[in-house]
């Protein structure tokens, strides 16, 4: 909230020459991912956003991508500082998924910027950095703590792309009302369940998504 009364007050000052900084920046542009998240986050929209013509913001951030990740690293920065340190890994990799679907649910929009076929923004690196840390208070090293790291954030990142592309009452509803485009015995199987698939909370479920997968790790360790 207060980096977007930030943002408001800059763009009143409009008309006198922008006082620029890269907190400036980046405070503008979060504010337009929050504000406008379906647009694409550019340069010219986050000059016209603090009052400045793009050139100007070359200064503080040198390119989009140095926009793109500084935003990023806006809204996942204080995923590693929920995270309790002294506890338990099981604790811990449980805080790191909880904070990571809170953060990103916040700002959907920013799943955009995490990365592109030739390019993954640093500030997504070093999440995944904290959650190797985490997983290294288990045994496992090498290999195997490459494919669980790996296998731990596709699932939490599967899950929360869903859930921002469309939420969960919502994923029901259409499932429901395409039921008779379906053939005899495809809805036969999946009729039946929707009622309970209706009942379901988002959070509760990604409680159990957390719990299975803990339940998976912890096998796989014994």
């Amino acid at each position: 909230m207060a980096r977007a009364l930030a943002a408001a007050e800059v763009r009143r000052r409009r008309g006198r020459p922008a006082r620029l900084s890269r907190e400036a920046i980046l405070d503008a542009g979060l504010a337009l991912l929050e504000r406008e998240p379906d647009e694409p986050l550019t340069l010219a929209r986050v000059a016209d956003e603090v009052g400045a013509v793009p050139a100007a913001l070359y200064r503080h951030v040198g390119s989009q991508a140095e926009l793109l990740d500084g935003v990023l690293a806006r809204v996942i920065g204080g995923i590693p500082l929920e995270i309790r340190r002294r506890a338990r890994w099981e604790t811990q990799l449980r805080d790191w998924m909880t904070g990571l679907r809170a953060h990103l649910l916040r700002y959907p929009a920013a799943l955009r910027l995490i990365g592109s076929r030739d390019r993954t923004s640093p500030p997504w690196l070093e999440l995944a950095a904290s959650l190797v840390a985490i997983l290294e208070g288990t045994r496992l090293r090498g290999a195997e703590l490459a494919r669980v790291q790996l296998w731990v954030m596709q699932t939490t990142m599967g899950v929360v792309i869903e859930e921002a592309a469309v939420a969960l009452p919502d994923q029901i509803g259409a499932a429901r009302a395409s039921l008779r485009g379906m053939s005899a015995g495809g809805r036969e199987k999946l009729a039946p369940l929707l009622p309970h698939l209706a009942a379901l909370d988002a959070d509760a479920f990604f409680d159990f998504v957390i719990e299975q997968t803990l339940a998976a790790l912890k096998g796989r360790l014994e």
